[in-house]
């Protein structure tokens, strides 16, 4: 009979929503195996750690956090350590030569092997290693996702990418764009909303280039909303080479869609998105935000930004600033650039100081916050409709709107779920508060739309 203390997990996630969906697969995995999750390593059996490789801060992240664990490992030689993920794939075997105290090596395609692999581990045939580029990566069974939220649900589309950015190692970890059946997709939601989840969220590296025979992005959104019972649908993350009129019509017509996209432009510069290889130029970015806030009055979007990639010089890092402001997005995650083994930017020397970056994300990130502020104080006196999703302290609740502006107002844990209407009393640069009101309505809806074209955001 197995014991409670060889039945305990501990998951510890590095990343972005896909390395979050990927380790609620692991966990559900393991729980189906009989394991028992706990809330930190000394307590557990098995640890697994889950990795990005996308920049360098959050592969060092992976190090630091075993080399913490080798000492548990010395007082517990039972314990097993699993790493998974994009480092995994990425440096496969040299994990184990950095760190060979690690039991089991996982990549981002074999997650449904990874109880196999542990009990291997646990058999004494350590290190226990799968690292099959060629595996099915839409194998595990999406009954068995222990997702972390009881609100939201990830939903894997499409792994992979097919674009040759510069600095990015996702076609390396991650392989070529594969797109998972149309039916599978629209089976999990029903699952997930017979479960009582409110929204999903559609994920991919290039979500909104997912194409399976006759059906792109646009028709999957059609048949997700098309799930009785769905309030809202998201999908992350968007590439601009993607966006098409279909798209955009989905987003302004598809009513479990929410009026949020979030749309990577990396760099303002020509010529530095020219060197990234991002296959679109500044002009043509903007002309599909113009197209997309023509079509969708109300639309917000946020992006992410690299600052200082080999050559960027101050008049590059301006054109950036302009952009932002001239867009007006409603969040912006800016990062230093890191220099990544295995892209084609990494044979390019570094040569923008650290400082000097640090100096561009400290800018970028001042402006970005003023122009949040300003924009969210228009938003006071209004009343939104917001989905509940998280507990905070002291008899107060928080969710996000269908723009995705994060709302904090007083109320306790029954109304996780709900989707109340909000007065707006307060706001700051990254989050609004107010009071819960009543239910919303569709009219309400269609104001707050009205609401948002007419707060500043421009019209590009």
């Amino acid at each position: 009979m197995i014991n409670k203390r060889e039945n305990t997990f501990f998951v510890e996630t590095f990343g972005c929503q896909m390395n979050v969906n990927d380790s609620e697969k692991v966990a559900g995995l393991l729980q189906a195996e009989g394991y028992v999750p706990v809330g930190e390593p000394a307590q557990a059996d098995v640890v697994f750690i889950n990795t990005c490789a996308v920049r360098e801060g959050a592969a060092e992240k992976l190090y630091h956090s075993l080399g913490r664990l080798r000492q548990l490992k010395a007082q517990n030689p039972d314990l097993v350590l699993s790493v998974g993920g994009c480092v995994a794939q990425l440096q496969g075997r040299r994990v184990l030569e950095r760190a060979p105290h690690v039991d089991v090596l996982v990549g981002t395609h074999s997650f449904s092997r990874v109880t196999e692999l542990i009990r291997r581990a646990r058999e004494g045939r350590a290190p226990a290693v799968d690292l099959d580029r060629g595996a099915d990566a839409f194998t595990v069974p999406f009954a068995a996702v222990a997702h972390t939220s009881t609100v939201r649900a990830y939903v894997t589309a499409m792994e992979g990418c097919n674009h040759v950015c510069s600095f990015c190692v996702v076609p390396r970890t991650r392989g070529l764009e594969v797109n998972r059946p149309p039916d599978q997709i629209v089976a999990e939601v029903e699952a997930l909303v017979d479960r009582g989840f409110s929204e999903v969220m559609l994920l991919g590296q290039t979500v909104n280039a997912y194409q399976r025979g006759d059906v792109d992005f646009a028709e999957l959104l059609a048949r997700v909303d098309a799930v009785d019972g769905l309030h809202r649908i998201r999908f992350t993350t968007s590439h601009p080479g993607h966006v098409t009129t279909r798209l955009a019509d989905a987003l302004r017509d598809l009513p479990s869609v929410c009026p949020y996209l979030h749309l990577p432009v990396q760099s303002g510069s020509d010529r530095i998105l020219s060197h990234m290889r991002r296959g679109y130029s500044r002009q043509e970015y903007l002309d599909t935000v113009g197209l997309l806030r023509d079509r969708v009055p109300g639309l917000a979007l946020s992006s992410d930004v690299i600052v200082g990639y080999p050559g960027e010089s101050e008049s590059d890092f301006e054109q950036t600033l302009d952009l932002v402001e001239a867009v007006g997005f409603e969040g912006v995650f800016v990062f230093g650039y890191s220099a990544r083994p295995g892209t084609s930017a990494f044979r390019v020397p570094d040569d923008v100081p650290e400082a000097e970056k640090r100096r561009r994300v400290t800018l970028l990130n001042d402006r970005q916050q003023r122009a949040q502020a300003e924009r969210n104080r228009g938003w006071v006196g209004s009343r939104v409709e917001v989905l509940v999703d998280g507990l905070g302290e002291g008899g107060r609740v928080s969710g996000r709107t269908p723009h995705f502006r994060i709302v904090h107002l007083e109320g306790s844990e029954a109304l996780l779920g709900q989707v109340v209407e909000v007065q707006i009393t307060g706001a700051g640069a990254n989050s609004l508060s107010g009071r819960p009101c009543g239910r919303v309505s569709p009219a309400l809806a269609d104001a707050n739309n009205s609401l948002t074209a007419s707060s500043g955001d421009p019209i590009l």
